[in-house]
């Protein structure tokens, strides 16, 4: 009786409304990605960010260019984060991975590695600020991070710091950035001291942190989900070059 009484019109309503609930919580990958898309920016990728994941072709370079390699890597999504696996003719090594628009950076190890690396991705932002993304290898999700500059120009400088880790712990502190080879040093001052060597590339910068046995990659998307950037480690002070493109 009482359903006779609702408005043809007002049930239609009702029942798109469970139809469109129920296509976005059963939805795929694409699915997935936009629902990322419209949750708060302090814990989930921004707006517009792609799937990346899936297997590509690898041809890159070591510092100075030498050293040709070839291969393919894998690409998987682990949560909020990447699994980046590579098979080269340099051999293996794996990579957490972190996005943030249109770029991407990777803290890498040797297989069987990578305790205690990780890597922070930065957008430099107009006025000398820093709006980044810090993971962890082998975690599945994502702390944010913050800097102002307070003295220099350009990325070099000293900044002060404020961020949120992926279990939700706010610090606060500074950093200072310092040239050093083809890329930089960038040592944390916040509840501990921690130094690491960053790649500067335009608006975007990419810091690994954790020893000499961590690495790091920073790579551009492309249009087509191709991959191109450059690699490097805590122990070396300068960059080889790497793209992957789909298969």
């Amino acid at each position: 009786m009482f359903l006779r009484l609702v408005p043809i019109k007002l049930v239609a309503v009702f029942a798109l409304a469970i139809a469109a609930a129920f296509s976005f919580s059963c939805g795929g990958p694409g699915e997935r990605i936009k629902e990322r898309s419209m949750m708060t920016p302090e814990s989930t990728p921004t707006p517009g960010e792609r799937d990346i994941s899936g297997s590509l072709q690898v041809e890159g370079t070591s510092p100075g260019g030498l050293d040709p390699y070839h291969g393919a890597l894998m690409i998987a999504p682990t949560g909020d984060t990447y699994s980046f696996k590579w098979s080269t003719t340099k051999g293996s090594s794996v990579g957490t991975a972190v996005q943030y628009g249109t770029n991407v950076a990777v803290s890498t190890a040797s297989t069987g590695g990578g305790k205690g690396c990780g890597v922070t991705l930065f957008k430099i932002l107009p006025g000398g600020k820093l709006d980044g993304r810090t993971v962890l290898f082998g975690a599945s999700k994502f702390g944010m991070e913050k800097g102002e500059q307070t003295e220099g120009n350009t990325f070099v400088g000293k900044y002060s710091i404020t961020g949120t880790t992926a279990e939700g712990q706010p610090y606060s502190g500074s950093a200072t950035v310092t040239k050093d080879g083809e890329g930089y040093d960038f040592a944390w001052n916040t509840d501990k001291k921690v130094v690491g060597f960053a790649m500067w590339r335009g608006s975007t910068a990419a810091v690994t942190f954790g020893g000499n046995d961590c690495g790091f990659a920073l790579y551009d998307i492309s249009g087509a989900g191709n991959l191109d950037g450059f690699w490097g480690g805590q122990k070396q002070v300068t960059f080889g070059k790497e793209t992957a493109k789909r298969q």
